[in-house]
């Protein structure tokens, strides 16, 4: 299967198609039917995804200390989720779900390090990527809290 969707991933941007390649044969590809739950908040996810095709929705699933659910972002081809879990190893936090149909890129946290650490270049820019992404993200939510400041 051809991984353009892939190789235009932030995670994965300036590296060598070769090693583009290496990752994609690395991990595994899932089609999806809509409403698939691939994320659950408190979980502790071991692998890293990349939408390749349709859409997946970020929320905070209801529960005691929330009265509905609270719907954060939806994310398309090209984003990834799971990095948070694969820097921190921490649970996760919020669900995540298919919006419709989707195919979705995943590669075991195991083997995405076990990748890096004998690919030392490679790491330096996956990690530099991942940084960028995650400062956006930070950005983004500053802005939206931004928005419910009094003066």
């Amino acid at each position: 299967m051809p991984h353009v969707e892939f190789s235009g991933n932030q995670i994965f941007e300036k590296l060598p198609e070769a090693l583009i390649q290496s990752l994609f044969e690395a991990g595994d590809i899932s089609s999806l039917p809509g409403g698939t739950e691939l994320v659950k908040e408190g979980d502790l996810p071991d692998r890293l995804f990349v939408v390749l095709d349709g859409e997946v929705e970020v929320y905070l699933p209801e529960s005691a200390e929330r009265l509905s659910v609270v719907r954060l972002a939806t994310l398309g081809p090209g984003d990834c989720f799971g990095e948070y879990a694969f820097i921190d190893r921490q649970p996760t936090s919020a669900s995540i779900r298919s919006v419709g149909n989707v195919e979705i890129y995943s590669i075991p946290n195991d083997r995405f390090q076990e990748f890096l650490d004998s690919h030392y270049t490679v790491a330096s820019i996956v990690y530099r990527n991942l940084l960028r992404i995650l400062v956006q993200r930070l950005r983004a939510s500053n802005a939206e809290l931004d928005l419910f400041s009094f003066s």
